[in-house]
């Protein structure tokens, strides 16, 4: 069981660039892992879902050959599976991290209840 979890500072930069399955091979057992690909291969489908020829594309979660756009949604897709196990801050961009997807994705994230959820958190957070 791996036990030093800290409080993780999730801001736009990490967002984009971040490589989840490194955090998540640093702090998470095997079971874990899995549990939280499972949840993150919901979410990101959920966001993908105006683009379903590039989430089959990219269904096994492999960040090592996807566009911006994807990348920034399998992050925002841990981001959010994260929730349920691990405390992580998230400091929200000045800059919309939408704008980094393009229209299909900025639709599917947009209507996304997941990301709503997410949204909604981090407001109350801040209050």
């Amino acid at each position: 069981m791996k036990v030093n979890r800290r409080n993780r500072l999730i801001d736009y930069k990490s967002i984009v660039f971040m490589d989840y399955q490194k955090i998540a091979h640093e702090y998470f057992t095997a079971n874990e892992i899995a549990e939280l690909k499972y949840k993150m291969t919901l979410i990101f489908r959920d966001f993908l879902k105006y683009k379903m020829w590039k989430y089959e594309l990219h269904q096994n979660l492999d960040n090592s050959c996807m566009a911006l756009g994807e990348r920034v949604c399998l992050n925002l897709s841990f981001v959010i599976a994260i929730q349920k196990i691990e405390t992580v801050k998230l400091s929200l961009p000045e800059e919309n991290i939408l704008d980094y997807l393009d229209a299909e994705l900025r639709q599917g994230v947009s209507e996304s209840l997941f990301y709503r959820e997410l949204i909604s958190a981090t407001i109350a957070n801040k209050q």
